[in-house]
């Protein structure tokens, strides 16, 4: 699939990133994944995840592929101070060096997007008269959807075309999408 994408996107495959709606660490072989990318394309996708912490030794492996290849840098997103703290005991600055830390927690000073499970908890919520329980979510953010691209799923066979748009009744999850 890498491959065939190489060729008909040229070097604008190197501009891949390997997550959407699942965690890369959800896969075992994951590492082995960003290798046989990196020997297609001669670029690492960029790597998100939520789940530094389930299987530290995957995710040193993919630390350090960054710090073999040096391509693009790693994002860990933090959902809590409590997660914050357990990625610096579990990892050291060194082996941080080549990852931003995305702070998502209640504490943080970003919002997520009202989009998705965020969106039907509101509407939940404002159905049991709680809109003010929710307030500090809506701020500027409308979308997860941070790229325009193809949509890849090896795993159902299924590629779409993706685009940011703002979180609406038409658009709940904050991009275009097929049934």
């Amino acid at each position: 699939m890498v491959g065939v994408a190489s060729e008909m996107f040229g070097s604008a495959v190197r501009t891949g990133f390997c997550y959407w709606a699942t965690d890369p660490m959800d896969n075992p072989h994951y590492d082995r994944f960003l290798f046989d990318y990196y020997q297609i394309t001669g670029a690492l996708p960029q790597t998100t995840t939520a789940a530094p912490l389930k299987d530290p030794a995957l995710t040193r492996h993919v630390l350090g592929l960054f710090n073999l290849y040096r391509t693009t840098t790693n994002r860990f997103s933090v959902l809590s101070r409590a997660h914050l703290n357990q990625v610096h005991t579990a990892f050291s600055p060194e082996e941080l060096l080549g990852v931003e830390l995305i702070l998502q927690g209640k504490e943080a000073q970003t919002a997520k997007a009202m989009v998705g499970r965020a969106r039907e908890r509101k509407e939940k919520r404002r159905g049991a008269n709680k809109d003010g329980a929710i307030a500090f979510l809506e701020r500027n953010h409308t979308t997860i959807a941070c790229v325009s691209g193809f949509l890849v799923n090896m795993r159902q066979g299924r590629l779409r075309l993706v685009t940011p748009v703002p979180g609406s009744d038409r658009w709940p999850l904050g991009y275009p999408h097929s049934g």
